[in-house]
Protein backbone atom coordinates (compact mmCIF):
# COMPACT_ATOMS: atom_id res chain seq x y z
CA UNK A 1 0.00 0.00 0.00
CA UNK A 2 1.70 3.44 -0.69
CA UNK A 3 0.18 6.74 -0.46
CA UNK A 4 0.06 9.21 -3.00
CA UNK A 5 -1.30 12.29 -1.64
CA UNK A 6 -1.21 16.17 -2.76
CA UNK A 7 -0.12 18.71 -0.21
CA UNK A 8 -3.86 19.67 0.43
CA UNK A 9 -4.66 16.22 1.26
CA UNK A 10 -1.77 15.80 3.61
CA UNK A 11 -2.74 18.59 5.48
CA UNK A 12 -6.01 17.93 6.16
CA UNK A 13 -4.83 14.08 6.93
CA UNK A 14 -2.93 16.42 9.43
CA UNK A 15 -5.93 18.00 10.84
CA UNK A 16 -8.19 15.07 11.02
CA UNK A 17 -5.40 12.99 12.87
CA UNK A 18 -5.01 16.12 15.60
CA UNK A 19 -8.79 16.00 16.26
CA UNK A 20 -8.58 12.07 16.43
CA UNK A 21 -5.68 12.32 18.74
CA UNK A 22 -7.90 15.14 20.88
CA UNK A 23 -10.51 12.41 21.04
CA UNK A 24 -8.78 9.82 22.04
CA UNK A 25 -6.39 11.72 24.86
CA UNK A 26 -9.31 13.29 26.04
CA UNK A 27 -11.48 10.35 26.64
CA UNK A 28 -8.47 8.51 28.63
CA UNK A 29 -7.61 11.76 30.48
CA UNK A 30 -10.74 12.61 31.14
CA UNK A 31 -11.97 8.87 32.78
CA UNK A 32 -8.51 8.79 34.66
CA UNK A 33 -9.59 12.24 36.43
CA UNK A 34 -13.00 11.46 36.28
CA UNK A 35 -14.25 15.07 34.56
CA UNK A 36 -14.16 16.46 31.42
CA UNK A 37 -10.21 17.16 30.60
CA UNK A 38 -9.67 19.52 27.45
CA UNK A 39 -6.33 17.86 26.79
CA UNK A 40 -3.47 18.90 25.41
CA UNK A 41 -1.56 22.59 24.79
CA UNK A 42 -4.47 24.31 22.46
CA UNK A 43 -7.86 25.63 23.61
CA UNK A 44 -9.54 23.68 20.42
CA UNK A 45 -10.18 19.94 20.05
CA UNK A 46 -6.39 19.79 18.14
CA UNK A 47 -3.22 17.63 19.74
CA UNK A 48 -0.48 18.41 17.33
CA UNK A 49 1.53 15.64 18.51
CA UNK A 50 -0.77 13.17 17.33
CA UNK A 51 -1.12 14.61 13.71
CA UNK A 52 2.70 15.20 13.16
CA UNK A 53 3.05 11.51 14.78
CA UNK A 54 0.39 10.09 12.36
CA UNK A 55 2.24 11.71 9.16
CA UNK A 56 4.97 10.39 10.21
CA UNK A 57 4.03 6.48 11.01
CA UNK A 58 2.42 6.87 7.78
CA UNK A 59 5.45 7.68 5.84
CA UNK A 60 7.02 5.10 7.81
CA UNK A 61 4.59 2.29 6.87
CA UNK A 62 4.92 3.02 3.18
CA UNK A 63 8.09 0.49 2.46
CA UNK A 64 7.03 -2.17 5.29
CA UNK A 65 2.92 -2.36 5.11
CA UNK A 66 3.49 -5.54 4.37
CA UNK A 67 6.09 -6.41 6.76
CA UNK A 68 4.02 -5.99 10.33
CA UNK A 69 7.08 -7.08 12.89
CA UNK A 70 9.56 -4.15 11.19
CA UNK A 71 6.96 -1.77 10.95
CA UNK A 72 5.90 -1.96 14.39
CA UNK A 73 9.67 -1.35 15.62
CA UNK A 74 10.04 1.21 12.77
CA UNK A 75 7.06 3.32 13.98
CA UNK A 76 8.09 2.43 18.12
CA UNK A 77 11.11 4.21 17.05
CA UNK A 78 10.10 6.99 15.13
CA UNK A 79 7.49 8.07 17.37
CA UNK A 80 9.26 7.98 19.85
CA UNK A 81 12.23 10.03 19.14
CA UNK A 82 9.60 12.31 17.82
CA UNK A 83 7.97 12.94 21.29
CA UNK A 84 11.36 13.26 23.14
CA UNK A 85 12.43 15.91 20.87
CA UNK A 86 8.72 17.91 21.37
CA UNK A 87 9.54 17.65 25.07
CA UNK A 88 12.47 18.67 25.38
CA UNK A 89 11.64 21.66 22.59
CA UNK A 90 8.71 22.86 24.64
CA UNK A 91 10.11 22.43 28.01
CA UNK A 92 13.09 24.34 26.90
CA UNK A 93 10.47 27.01 25.58
CA UNK A 94 7.78 27.13 28.34
CA UNK A 95 9.39 25.95 31.48
CA UNK A 96 7.05 22.58 31.70
CA UNK A 97 6.92 19.19 31.07
CA UNK A 98 3.17 19.13 29.59
CA UNK A 99 3.00 15.63 29.76
CA UNK A 100 5.69 13.73 32.31
CA UNK A 101 6.33 10.09 32.47
CA UNK A 102 8.21 9.72 35.42
CA UNK A 103 5.78 7.66 37.67
CA UNK A 104 6.48 5.07 34.72
CA UNK A 105 8.59 2.44 34.58
CA UNK A 106 11.18 2.08 32.06
CA UNK A 107 11.17 5.83 31.65
CA UNK A 108 13.74 8.42 30.11
CA UNK A 109 13.55 11.87 31.82
CA UNK A 110 9.65 11.74 32.46
CA UNK A 111 9.92 12.57 28.67
CA UNK A 112 9.32 8.93 27.39
CA UNK A 113 8.39 5.82 28.61
CA UNK A 114 8.24 2.01 27.55
CA UNK A 115 4.75 1.84 27.50
CA UNK A 116 3.92 4.92 25.71
CA UNK A 117 7.00 3.68 22.52
CA UNK A 118 5.27 0.04 22.86
CA UNK A 119 1.86 2.12 22.04
CA UNK A 120 3.36 4.25 19.56
CA UNK A 121 4.56 0.73 18.09
CA UNK A 122 1.18 -0.69 18.08
CA UNK A 123 -0.54 2.58 16.79
CA UNK A 124 1.63 2.22 13.82
CA UNK A 125 0.25 -1.36 12.94
CA UNK A 126 -3.37 -0.19 13.55
CA UNK A 127 -3.20 3.05 11.76
CA UNK A 128 -2.46 1.61 8.35
CA UNK A 129 -4.78 -1.13 8.74
CA UNK A 130 -7.30 -0.31 10.66
CA UNK A 131 -7.85 3.59 10.92
CA UNK A 132 -6.64 5.53 7.86
CA UNK A 133 -8.36 3.50 5.38
CA UNK A 134 -11.55 5.36 6.42
CA UNK A 135 -9.57 8.55 7.10
CA UNK A 136 -8.22 8.09 3.13
CA UNK A 137 -11.65 7.71 1.91
CA UNK A 138 -12.75 11.24 3.48
CA UNK A 139 -10.14 12.54 1.75
CA UNK A 140 -9.86 11.26 -1.59
CA UNK A 141 -13.95 11.50 -2.09
CA UNK A 142 -13.73 15.60 -1.13
CA UNK A 143 -13.40 17.68 -4.32
CA UNK A 144 -10.27 19.84 -4.76
CA UNK A 145 -12.45 23.21 -4.59
CA UNK A 146 -13.85 21.81 -1.29
CA UNK A 147 -10.74 20.44 0.03
CA UNK A 148 -9.02 23.68 -0.09
CA UNK A 149 -11.69 25.76 1.52
CA UNK A 150 -11.60 23.38 4.56
CA UNK A 151 -7.52 23.52 4.55
CA UNK A 152 -7.93 27.18 4.39
CA UNK A 153 -10.79 27.11 7.95
CA UNK A 154 -8.87 24.76 9.69
CA UNK A 155 -5.37 26.54 8.86
CA UNK A 156 -6.94 30.02 10.34
CA UNK A 157 -8.56 28.00 13.05
CA UNK A 158 -5.31 26.49 14.22
CA UNK A 159 -2.14 29.07 13.69
CA UNK A 160 -4.63 31.36 15.54
CA UNK A 161 -5.08 28.84 18.24
CA UNK A 162 -1.28 28.24 18.27
CA UNK A 163 -0.39 31.72 18.23
CA UNK A 164 -2.63 32.40 21.38
CA UNK A 165 -1.47 29.24 23.23
CA UNK A 166 1.71 30.01 22.58
CA UNK A 167 1.85 33.28 23.93
CA UNK A 168 -0.11 32.09 26.98
CA UNK A 169 2.10 29.29 27.31
CA UNK A 170 5.33 32.15 27.78
CA UNK A 171 3.26 34.27 29.63
CA UNK A 172 2.59 30.80 32.18
CA UNK A 173 6.47 30.43 32.18
CA UNK A 174 7.11 34.03 33.28
CA UNK A 175 4.49 33.77 35.78
CA UNK A 176 6.35 30.88 36.97
CA UNK A 177 9.47 32.49 37.30
CA UNK A 178 7.88 35.13 39.24
CA UNK A 179 6.19 33.65 41.59
CA UNK A 180 9.22 31.16 42.37
CA UNK A 181 11.34 33.98 43.06
CA UNK A 182 8.38 35.23 45.47
CA UNK A 183 8.64 31.49 46.77
CA UNK A 184 12.24 31.77 47.77
CA UNK A 185 11.98 34.80 49.43
CA UNK A 186 9.46 33.71 51.90
CA UNK A 187 11.37 30.52 52.64
CA UNK A 188 14.04 33.11 53.20
CA UNK A 189 12.03 35.48 55.27
CA UNK A 190 11.22 31.80 57.30
CA UNK A 191 14.42 31.68 57.96
CA UNK A 192 15.51 34.49 58.95
CA UNK A 193 12.88 34.51 61.65
CA UNK A 194 13.67 31.46 62.76
CA UNK A 195 17.72 32.80 63.36
CA UNK A 196 16.29 35.92 64.53
CA UNK A 197 14.50 34.09 67.43
CA UNK A 198 17.40 31.74 68.31
CA UNK A 199 19.65 34.78 68.25
CA UNK A 200 17.58 36.78 70.58
CA UNK A 201 17.05 33.63 73.20
CA UNK A 202 21.24 32.91 72.90
CA UNK A 203 21.54 37.23 73.58
CA UNK A 204 18.76 37.26 76.51
CA UNK A 205 20.50 33.70 78.20
CA UNK A 206 23.74 35.55 77.96
CA UNK A 207 22.05 38.49 79.58
CA UNK A 208 20.86 36.53 82.37
CA UNK A 209 24.13 34.98 83.29
CA UNK A 210 25.87 38.74 83.13
CA UNK A 211 23.05 39.42 85.54
CA UNK A 212 23.21 36.23 87.83
CA UNK A 213 27.13 37.22 88.23
CA UNK A 214 26.17 41.13 89.35
CA UNK A 215 23.78 39.88 91.93
CA UNK A 216 26.50 38.44 94.63
CA UNK A 217 27.56 42.26 94.37
CA UNK A 218 24.60 44.53 93.75
CA UNK A 219 21.76 42.61 94.03
CA UNK A 220 19.33 45.86 93.41
CA UNK A 221 21.16 47.05 90.35
CA UNK A 222 21.08 43.30 89.18
CA UNK A 223 17.62 43.19 89.63
CA UNK A 224 16.77 46.32 87.98
CA UNK A 225 18.83 45.64 84.97
CA UNK A 226 17.89 42.06 84.45
CA UNK A 227 13.95 43.27 83.75
CA UNK A 228 15.31 46.15 82.01
CA UNK A 229 17.67 43.86 79.53
CA UNK A 230 14.44 41.57 79.29
CA UNK A 231 11.88 44.03 78.11
CA UNK A 232 14.17 45.23 75.57
CA UNK A 233 15.14 41.83 74.25
CA UNK A 234 11.22 40.82 74.07
CA UNK A 235 10.41 44.51 72.62
CA UNK A 236 13.23 43.82 70.50
CA UNK A 237 12.32 40.28 69.16
CA UNK A 238 8.72 41.45 69.30
CA UNK A 239 9.64 44.05 66.44
CA UNK A 240 12.04 42.18 64.31
CA UNK A 241 8.81 39.11 64.73
CA UNK A 242 6.38 41.72 63.33
CA UNK A 243 8.39 42.95 60.72
CA UNK A 244 9.44 39.82 59.34
CA UNK A 245 5.79 38.82 59.44
CA UNK A 246 4.59 41.58 57.88
CA UNK A 247 6.88 41.41 54.51
CA UNK A 248 5.66 37.16 54.70
CA UNK A 249 1.89 38.20 54.87
CA UNK A 250 2.65 41.08 51.96
CA UNK A 251 4.74 38.29 49.58
CA UNK A 252 1.79 35.82 50.30
CA UNK A 253 -0.45 38.46 49.04
CA UNK A 254 1.30 38.90 45.68
CA UNK A 255 1.12 35.29 45.48
CA UNK A 256 -2.43 34.84 45.97
CA UNK A 257 -3.05 37.98 43.46
CA UNK A 258 -0.79 36.59 40.82
CA UNK A 259 -2.40 33.43 41.01
CA UNK A 260 -6.01 34.68 41.05
CA UNK A 261 -5.31 37.00 37.89
CA UNK A 262 -4.52 33.49 36.59
CA UNK A 263 -6.48 34.04 32.96
CA UNK A 264 -8.83 31.50 31.56
CA UNK A 265 -7.14 29.94 28.82
CA UNK A 266 -3.73 29.48 31.73
CA UNK A 267 -6.28 27.94 33.50
CA UNK A 268 -7.64 25.75 31.26
CA UNK A 269 -4.39 24.84 30.18
CA UNK A 270 -2.92 23.63 33.47
CA UNK A 271 -6.23 21.65 33.89
CA UNK A 272 -5.99 20.56 30.47
CA UNK A 273 -2.68 18.51 31.20
CA UNK A 274 -2.95 17.37 34.58
CA UNK A 275 0.30 15.54 34.89
CA UNK A 276 2.54 18.38 33.82
CA UNK A 277 5.34 19.33 35.97
CA UNK A 278 8.39 21.93 36.20
CA UNK A 279 12.26 21.06 37.05
CA UNK A 280 12.93 24.15 37.73
CA UNK A 281 9.17 25.54 39.20
CA UNK A 282 7.52 22.65 39.89
CA UNK A 283 6.71 23.74 44.02
CA UNK A 284 5.18 26.77 42.43
CA UNK A 285 3.53 24.56 39.44
CA UNK A 286 2.05 22.10 41.39
CA UNK A 287 0.88 25.03 43.65
CA UNK A 288 -0.76 26.40 41.15
CA UNK A 289 -2.82 23.30 39.60
CA UNK A 290 -4.28 22.21 42.90
CA UNK A 291 -5.22 25.94 43.84
CA UNK A 292 -7.07 25.73 39.81
CA UNK A 293 -8.54 22.57 40.57
CA UNK A 294 -9.66 22.97 43.86
CA UNK A 295 -11.78 26.45 42.54
CA UNK A 296 -13.01 24.72 39.62
CA UNK A 297 -14.45 21.83 41.79
CA UNK A 298 -15.96 24.03 44.59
Amino acid sequence: MFYDYSAPQWLLIFYLYCVLGWCFESTVVSVQQRRFVNRGFLRGPMLPIYGFGATILLHVSLPLYDRPVELFFASMVAATAFEYVVGVVMEKLFKVKYWDYSTHRFQFQGRICLQSSLCWGFLGLILARVIHPPVETIVVVLPFGVLIVVDIVLSAMFVSDVAVSVRTALDLAHMLEELDKLREQGAELRQQLSETALVKLTNLSYRVDEARGEWSEKMDDAREQFSERMGDAREQLSDAKEQILARLDELQNRFDEQAANLGRIRKSMLRGNPTARSTRYDAVLQRLKKRIDTRHRG
